[in-house]
């Protein structure tokens, strides 16, 4: 497992991150394109929004390594999309555990694609609670097996899915 980053590491991604974004925004604007900048104001407010609704989830490990995966693992392009209001939190340290498996075989698997993109979508509904990412290429090969986590994984030669679900109690 990589290092955990400490506050001031994190906080310095964080801060160069920010000015890169607002570079962004500027350079569009001096160019004159305002569309192009409005959309990446939408795109970075929605990020923001996943983000603060991951938070509420309570899985603070789970919510540290999300954030901070783009700085542990810049070869993969982690894209989150934050949609579930709970989430079983018994189940945060095996989701974490299982999340840097998960980079670490990609980032084997895939080293000569970088960057990588990886969709991951947290959904929840019926007191069921799913975590499921996607990406290009098959994974078959990966082994991505969790004693404490129900995974089912489709892979095809072009994309491939793996969805954790857990039920939850209302």
């Amino acid at each position: 497992m990589d290092e955990r980053l400490t506050v001031a590491q994190s906080l310095r991604h964080a801060r160069h991150d920010f000015l890169n974004e607002l570079q962004m925004i500027k350079l569009n604007l001096d160019l004159g394109r305002t569309d192009r900048a409005q959309a990446l104001i939408r795109t970075y407010a929605e990020a923001a929004m996943h983000q603060s609704r991951l938070s509420a989830l309570s899985m603070p490990e789970t919510e540290e390594w999300l954030l901070t995966a783009g700085w542990r693992f810049p070869e993969l392009r982690l894209a989150v999309f934050c949609e579930a209001k709970r989430a079983p939190r018994e189940l945060d340290a095996a989701l974490c555990s299982w999340l840097e498996t998960f980079a670490d075989s990609v980032k084997r698997a895939f080293s000569d694609a970088w960057p990588y993109p990886v969709e991951l979508h947290i959904m929840e509904a019926d007191d069921r609670f799913s975590l499921e990412l996607s990406g290009p290429g098959d994974w078959s090969s990966l082994i991505l097996d969790s004693p404490q986590l129900a995974i089912g994984k489709a892979c095809g030669s072009d994309r491939s899915k793996v969805e954790i679900h857990a039920q939850m109690e209302g």
